[in-house]
């Protein structure tokens, strides 16, 4: 990194650390904003009764959630499902990135089936999979693997192309045997980019797979928000549907400050921030 590099990565640090607090003011404005706005709504005509509870019926249903085993057991079923998709993606999709990104030929020939299966609605797939895998975690698997897989795939083309070429040629003037020249030299400068992935991902696999739990009846978050809603109990129902958006916002957050611990080390390459 160059000194006039350095000095602009440290200003922009420096307007990033002045802009926290605002932000912060600004997201709790927004937050508050929309309760009441959902309190409000709640009262009046506009939403037919009993459609939409109250912010505070939400909350007690959540809190008696809270201390029950069926709760956390929804959980942990909806978090499994997402995370065996999420990892059989993971390793198809950085594999097959990896292989067709040094390849115009390879890249171009996956184009159309890429393109296709990143606008293919993988719960579209639910009626027929039900007949072929049942309703267990397979089901919920394979879904999230269809959902996130070529995501993850052009991620991962995406961040060896962003390579500089006279990396990739030295490393190959040194006649470095190929497994040796992905782990030491692909993987590790792609490796933002195919973090990247993976959080989209992750958050796409915990939708999918709630929603493969609402319309399968699979066991998991998805699945109590049918029952609770068949149980005439909207309540209980939105309790659930909050759960699902802080599943989602917390697994999020938590891959964001993951990717930012473990790509600390590396200086952005031209293209990156």
């Amino acid at each position: 990194m160059t000194w006039t590099q350095t000095i602009r990565a440290s200003a922009a640090a420096e307007t990033r650390r002045r802009a926290v607090p605002t932000i912060a003011l600004w997201r709790v404005g927004v937050f508050v904003a929309g309760i009441a706005l959902w309190a409000l709504l709640s009262v009046s005509d506009v939403v037919p009764a009993g459609l939409l509870p109250s912010p505070f019926a939400v909350v007690v249903a959540l809190t008696e959630q809270l201390v029950t085993a069926e709760y956390w057991q929804a959980i942990g079923l909806t978090l499994w499902g997402a995370a065996v998709g999420l990892a059989a993606a993971a390793i198809v999709g950085i594999a097959v990135g990896l292989l067709t990104a040094g390849s115009s030929a390879a890249e171009l020939s996956m184009r159309f089936v890429i393109d296709f299966g990143r606008a293919f609605p993988a719960v579209a797939l639910i009626a027929v999979m039900v007949l072929i895998l049942g309703r267990g975690i397979e089901l919920k698997a394979t879904l999230v693997f269809v959902a996130v897989v070529f995501l993850i795939i052009v991620q991962t083309q995406q961040g060896v192309r962003r390579i500089p070429p006279s990396i990739i040629e030295t490393a190959r003037a040194f006649r470095t045997p190929r497994a040796l020249l992905v782990r030491r030299v692909l993987l590790p400068s792609a490796a933002p980019s195919i973090l990247t992935g993976l959080r989209l991902g992750a958050s796409v696999a915990v939708l999918v797979a709630i929603s493969t739990e609402v319309l399968s009846g699979s066991a998991g978050i998805g699945n109590r928000i049918t029952d609770a809603q068949l149980g005439a109990n909207p309540p209980l129902a939105y309790a659930y549907i909050v759960t699902a958006g802080l599943l989602g916002f917390g697994v999020n957050v938590g891959l964001e400050k993951l990717q930012s611990a473990i790509v600390r080390w590396r200086p952005a390459l031209d293209g990156e921030d």
